[in-house]
């Protein structure tokens, strides 16, 4: 019988790529023009892995946008850039449950 070598103190390999993962992500929520969401989902592909963009309210043009804890800077960074081509404003998730609620 062949034994595995332990990566590292990890029970198993499972429990060490567990180990390496976020344990959350982070989201801002998107007041966006419907014609502009492809628009920005497309060039937020280009940055590979930085994050991504999903539709919440296509009606009231909400959108998620998520991206890991320790990517914050460069996920802020990112939209700042895209404040020149694409008009959105970033909304606070309690203001959602508000609309949600009229």
């Amino acid at each position: 019988m062949i034994r595995k070598k332990r990566i590292g103190k990890a029970r198993s390999r499972a429990y060490a790529e567990a180990a390496v993962r976020p344990a959350h992500s982070r989201r801002l929520y998107l007041r966006i023009a419907p014609q502009d969401m492809a628009y920005l989902k497309f060039i937020l592909e280009g940055y590979d892995n930085l994050a991504y963009l999903s539709t919440v309210d296509r009606y009231s043009a909400v959108a998620q946008f998520v991206y890991a804890p320790g990517q914050e800077r460069e996920a802020r960074e990112f939209l700042e850039s895209m404040r020149a081509e694409v008009e959105f404003t970033i909304i606070d998730p309690a203001d959602l449950r508000k609309e949600g609620e009229e």
